[in-house]
């Protein structure tokens, strides 16, 4: 729609064309709307009577009882700079409901909380070391042991060990000089001292030069 000039504006297009007259347009609101819409159907009225007040008195007792459960969450207050009288009794009750333990029996299993177990790691196992000197402990207790069940063979072994050290220290003492020996060979065969190098050069100082 566009206006024509100054005053009112008027229709672009033919309304009669959209089938719709001048008397079908709605009229225009001159007073603010109703409040409350009119309704068709009436609420039916309550009940009054001994067992409808029992019931609601049962229902505001429940919901007291399931407001303060301590399973009930309670939202947090802004802390005021002054302390109230009633704020002691609150913090009592918040205690309390830290303390407080359900009966799991009457709860399912799933509910109930599960403290974690440490698990013990497979293949981190730490292998016993067992260093030398224990090892040698070991050995000559059950040598010991063995000597005090059997005192004839401890009186053998303990004859044949000094003789097996002095044959060790012979073939030691043999095998060095036989070293001995070798490397002197060598030094007199191998060794030149260079006073047989050129032993006739005296002699043939007047003959022609060698190259």
């Amino acid at each position: 729609m566009a206006g024509k000039g100054r005053g009112v504006g008027a229709f672009t297009f033919n309304i009669d064309a959209l089938g719709i007259g001048r008397g079908n347009m709605p009229e225009a609101r001159v007073g603010p709307s109703p409040l409350f819409p009119s309704t068709d159907f009436k609420p039916v009225p309550l009940k009054a009577g001994e067992d409808e007040d029992y019931m609601l008195a049962l229902k505001q007792e429940m919901r007291g009882t399931m407001q303060r459960l301590p399973y009930n969450i309670k939202p947090q207050s802004n802390k005021a700079e002054v302390e109230r009288y009633t704020e002691r009794y609150l913090k009592q009750s918040q205690i309390d409901d830290n303390e407080w333990t359900p009966d799991w029996n009457l709860f399912p299993k799933e509910l109930m909380p599960r403290r974690k177990r440490p698990q013990a790691k497979t293949g981190t196992k730490k292998s016993a070391k067992i260093s030398r000197k224990d090892t040698e402990n070991i050995l000559t207790k059950l040598d010991e042991l063995a000597n005090k069940d059997d005192p004839e063979k401890s009186d053998e072994e303990t004859e044949k060990k000094p003789r097996n050290e002095d044959e060790e220290e012979i073939e030691e003492e043999e095998y060095e000089e036989e070293d001995i020996e070798e490397e002197n060979d060598y030094i007199e065969s191998y060794f030149d001292n260079g006073e047989d190098f050129a032993a006739d050069s005296d002699d043939n100082m007047d003959g022609e030069a060698t190259y």
